[in-house]
């Protein structure tokens, strides 16, 4: 597990350090808030560790950023020596999960990292599976199915489509994809990502039609989008409702029929009465169906 550490105190960082290794997690430091925001677009990330004092973009504004673009999933703890109580207040609004004051020992901080990174895990376990529109993924046992049936993909398919699935809403770009999927950086003349995406489309049949939507951003990545109910399902629906209306609105005593014999209804329907020389009684299956009569 990796921790990003933004901090512009070169003292401070090797204290703070010491603790997270302590805990076996892995260390990655910056100092500038813009270079915490563009490292997150392109490595995962399991902790973020924000100084409140940083030189450049201000450490709300980061944190505010982290949250626009990478959700809520990925925790910050944030480390300030500020007292003031509307200050804290701002920071947890903004979206940060947790918070200690300076100066603080090694024991405290460790255990908020520690709180941080298990409440992490278990929203992790939370969601391994997920079901979106006609979809339904089961990370655990890396599987993929859809309207019930599963789909066979490659590894590397599989891991992007679950890191997708799993980041509904949000721009993943392909350096991040990459990196996910084949654990390295590639050429960035390489187009092996858009390929699987292709692949995705075509084996899963992404589209709104089945409640899901797909979207290459221009120079950023993809995103994928929870579009509701699946088209076909949304059709039927308004179709009961209408069938509903008729049977809501119709008289027990009267049908209309563009066939039937009789007068002429408002909207352009003949009514359809019943014949007293067959004493016929008119029957039908809804109040919207051409009536059969019975003799």
């Amino acid at each position: 597990m990796s921790i990003l550490l933004v901090d512009d105190e070169p003292a401070r960082v090797d204290v703070i350090e010491r603790v997270p290794h302590s805990l076996g997690k892995d260390v990655i430091q910056v100092s500038r808030g813009e270079n915490a925001v563009k490292f997150l677009e392109s490595e995962p990330i399991d902790l973020v560790m924000l100084d409140w004092q940083l030189s450049g973009m201000k450490a709300l504004d980061v944190l505010r950023r982290i949250r626009s673009h990478f959700g809520n999933e990925l925790p910050v703890l944030f480390m300030t020596s500020q007292l003031f109580e509307v200050d804290i207040v701002h920071a947890l609004e903004a979206g940060a999960n947790d918070y200690v004051l300076k100066p603080f020992s090694p024991a405290e901080l460790g255990t908020g990292v520690s709180a941080l990174l298990l409440e992490a895990q278990r929203n992790a376990v939370a969601s391994h599976s997920k079901t979106i529109g006609a979809y339904s993924l089961d990370v655990a046992q890396r599987r993929i199915s859809f309207e019930g049936k599963a789909v066979k993909l490659t590894e590397k398919e599989f891991d992007i489509i679950a890191y997708l699935f799993n980041n509904v809403g949000r721009i993943v770009s392909r350096d991040l994809l990459v990196k996910l999927a084949w654990g390295r950086e590639l050429d960035s003349s390489s187009r092996t990502v858009d390929t699987h995406i292709y692949r995705l489309r075509r084996k899963l049949l992404l589209s709104p039609e089945n409640g899901i939507r797909l979207t290459a951003i221009y120079t950023h990545g993809y995103r994928l989008d929870n579009i509701g109910k699946p088209a076909t399902v949304a059709r039927s629906d308004r179709a009961n409702d209408r069938v509903a209306q008729c049977i809501s609105t119709a008289s027990p005593n009267r049908v209309f029929s563009a066939s039937a014999p009789g007068g002429q209804h408002p909207r352009g329907l003949r009514l359809a009465s019943m014949s007293s020389k067959h004493n016929a009684e008119p029957t039908y299956k809804n109040r919207c169906s051409t009536p059969s009569y019975r003799l």
